[in-house]
């Protein structure tokens, strides 16, 4: 069974990078409109001061002064060094195509994790609840052991078991991890 998750995040760690959401749908069609209606709105919105579509994302550049980047790209310069030089934000769209038929079969859930930092999934593979807990477990164990360290890892660990969002935030290890929702009316991912 074949799912499509809509990632909308603003790219890298600039404001708001912790509130990352994500959506799931049962066809590409349902995911594409969901994205075409958020730029819609973005195209009527003055600080939108450019839309990028590139694959399975879109990427949408906000600034408070639009008449400053029509001024300066591409004349003066690109449009990522405008965008780290200036008060801007870049808010990224992202589709990914989940195929669940190998776990059909399982009634625990599975996890789409995000990289926030590379805007992008963090891990190749959609993991069990355990399989999630123990990787994250030891990439915090690697990365920091502090205490705030181990505080962001129980408050994961909690989401985990008990929320459908995740999200752990330790120097330069910033990731979320959304559950993936089962068929209606089904303990597993048979549709």
């Amino acid at each position: 069974m074949k799912q499509y998750a809509v990632i909308h995040a603003v790219a890298g760690l600039f404001e708001g990078y912790s509130d990352t959401t994500c959506e799931f749908f049962p066809n590409r069609g349902f995911a594409d409109k969901h994205i075409k209606q958020h730029v819609d709105t973005y195209r009527e919105d003055e600080m939108c001061v450019r839309i990028e579509h590139d694959g399975d994302s879109t990427y949408v550049t906000l600034s408070p002064d639009s008449d400053d980047y029509k001024a300066c790209v591409p004349e003066d310069m690109d449009h990522d060094d405008w965008v780290s030089e200036n008060d801007a934000s870049v808010e990224v769209f992202r589709v990914i195509e989940l195929d669940m038929s190998n776990r059909s079969g399982s009634t625990e859930s599975c996890w789409l994790t995000w990289d926030q930092q590379d805007t992008c999934p963090a891990w190749d593979y959609q993991p069990l609840c355990m399989s999630l807990v123990a990787r994250v477990a030891s990439d915090v164990m690697d990365n920091d052991q502090s205490v705030h360290g181990l505080e962001q890892l129980t408050d994961f660990i909690s989401s985990v078991y008990y929320g459908s969002h995740a999200f752990i935030d330790i120097d330069d290890y910033v990731m979320h991890a959304f559950r993936i929702p089962k068929p209606k009316n089904s303990d597993s991912y048979d549709s």
